[in-house]
């Protein structure tokens, strides 16, 4: 059984996180490298992207393939929803939203209903 702290702690690490990002993308709307402009919601989502990469290999490798496809339908979700193409953006939501229902087990509980 979980304690207490963490359950406060975790929520309250994630909104200071989602915070200081908003911030950031709201301050400095662009990032320059060199000649190229890069959309900081746009970095700020892909390297998040590549770090959630690593627990979705990392459950592959453990024979974990629910929470391997939940962490990588995370992880390709958040840079194409940060992105400026209205579609892509939508199949992004899309994914985080199907990396939702995995986690949650709604594909579980539609199967069970369907074939009861």
């Amino acid at each position: 059984m979980p304690s207490s702290e963490s359950s406060v702690l975790r929520p309250g690490i994630l909104l200071v996180l989602v915070g200081v990002g908003a911030l950031a993308v709201s301050s400095a709307p662009t990032l320059s490298v060199g000649e190229y402009r890069v959309p900081v919601g746009l970095a700020i989502g892909t390297l998040s992207g590549l770090c959630l990469l690593v627990p979705a290999l990392t459950h592959y490798r453990k024979g974990e393939t629910r929470e391997s496809l939940r962490w990588g339908l995370f992880a390709v979700g958040i840079p194409l929803s940060l992105l400026d193409h209205s579609i892509l953006s939508w199949l992004g939501l899309l994914a985080i939203a199907g990396s939702l229902g995995v986690g949650w087990g709604v594909d579980r509980r539609i199967r069970r209903r369907v074939s009861a």
